[in-house]
């Protein structure tokens, strides 16, 4: 069994890369710090225009746009598998039966095969977090002792990154239901949708949307009538399968802006054993390559007699425990994905209701536009939501849960931390409306 770790280190750079989609398109790595702590700036683009000044002056100040560096505590990843004596007296996958090999020789290659399932299911979590950074402008991260905690999702240490300051404003609400527009109409919410991000200083260049999304679209014929047009560049329906359940369908025309559309139907198995949707179903997000990337803090952990630290994304670990008899493999790393400008991309959801019944009603800012967001916080289904200051400014649990359950959330109890239970309430929140 190998347990060097500089050696382990460089067997995991060597393993077949794992396609993570919005993880590599968007967030892609960068440095390692030698810290548990890591350093994010973030920056709002800038369209001001320069002034005319005269000459005896020299120069006039201009205000700096909007740029904040932070510094974060990385969460902690650190999954772990057991070879057992019993494992590796077994038959291997694949092996034939009248094999003479030894459990020794079989102990690599099962501690090789554990290091690849325990780093594939960090770069899923690392492509979940990547994929909750788009949908709710942050990460909820729940950090548990046991499995047996993390399957029932209960008694955990709550930390959060937010990206954003008050309210989430890459949330976009369609003029009318999604489902019943004419194509064109889908073609005009697309332009608005593009024209706002241009508006903060971002050109979009790609459409992700689920299947459900997709296949509206491409069973459309009127949709589909858009692209044939003889003399005019309107786009291209070209669908490609990319690995790892993306599909590329084509690109858009729409007055000039091009977008290429992209197919996202990739599924992971959560903690409670559950197959769910990185996305939601119905959901389109306006994005662009390198909008933000990811940062990782280091590992430290006690090897022998003393403490010893690695500067890596992902660090690999195996030690022997001769009292339960049992050799252990096990991979850390401390991942902070972040956006350079919060305001970068849209997201939106063709279930979500309309902003309102008025022409032209198309919002952004979640439920409405930047300037009003009061004036729609009944949502469609009758449920009356609180804007993220007002669950964050409550001081009583009783209150939070009250709130919590009115919009569909239960289970919560007093038991939880303050924060734990607005966490939670939000992230409900969120997801549902």
């Amino acid at each position: 069994m190998v347990t060097e770790t500089y050696k382990l280190i460089n067997a995991i750079k060597k393993m077949y890369p794992v396609v993570t989609f919005f993880k590599d398109r968007y967030f892609p790595d960068a440095r390692v710090f030698y810290s548990q702590k890591v350093l994010i700036e973030m920056k709002k683009k800038g369209r001001k225009v320069a002034p005319f000044v005269v000459p005896i002056v020299g120069g006039i100040p201009v205000k700096s746009e909007g740029y904040w560096a932070d510094e974060l505590t990385a969460p902690f990843i650190a999954p772990k598998m057991e070879i057992t004596a019993e494992e590796l007296e077994k038959k291997a996958f694949g092996e034939s039966p009248e094999t003479d090999r030894r459990p020794e020789d079989r102990e690599n290659e099962i501690e090789a095969e554990h290091m690849d399932d325990m780093r594939k299911s960090i770069l899923r979590r690392l492509e979940l977090m990547s994929t909750e950074i788009i949908l709710t402008g942050g990460v909820v991260m729940k950090h548990y002792a046991t499995a047996e905690d993390a399957a029932n999702d209960v008694r955990y240490d709550l930390k959060q990154f937010r990206y954003y300051e008050g309210e989430f404003k890459n949330r976009y609400r369609f003029a009318k239901d999604f489902r019943t527009m004419t194509a064109q109409e889908r073609v005009m919410e697309f332009y608005k949708i593009a024209a706002i991000l241009r508006k903060r200083g971002v050109r979009a260049t790609d459409i992700v949307m689920t299947s459900d999304v997709s296949m509206l679209l491409v069973t459309d014929p009127d949709f589909l009538d858009y692209y044939d047009k003889k003399s005019v560049q309107t786009g291209t329906i070209d669908q490609v399968e990319l690995p790892e359940g993306v599909a590329r369908n084509g690109t858009i025309n729409i007055n000039g802006v091009v977008m290429t559309m992209y197919t996202y139907d990739c599924e992971y198995e959560d903690l409670d054993g559950a197959a769910k949707p990185f996305l939601p179903a119905g959901t389109i997000a306006f994005l662009k390559p390198g909008i933000g990337e990811t940062v990782y803090g280091q590992v430290t952990f006690v090897k022998g007699s003393r403490h010893v630290s690695y500067a890596e994304k992902i660090v690999p670990r195996a030690y022997a425990d001769e009292k339960n008899n049992i050799l252990e493999v096990q991979e850390f790393s401390r991942p902070v994905p972040y956006p350079f400008d919060p305001e970068s991309w849209i997201v939106c959801n063709i279930y979500d209701g309309p902003a309102d019944s008025s022409p032209d009603s198309g919002r952004e800012g979640g439920t409405t536009g930047e300037a009003d967001v009061a004036q729609y916080a009944l949502e469609p289904d009758g449920v009356e939501t609180k804007s993220e200051a007002e669950i964050m400014a409550m001081t009583r649990k009783a209150d939070v849960i009250a709130y919590a359950e009115s919009i569909g959330l239960t289970g919560l109890t007093e038991d939880m931390k303050l924060d734990e239970l607005k966490a939670a309430t939000l992230q409900h929140q969120n997801e549902i409306y």
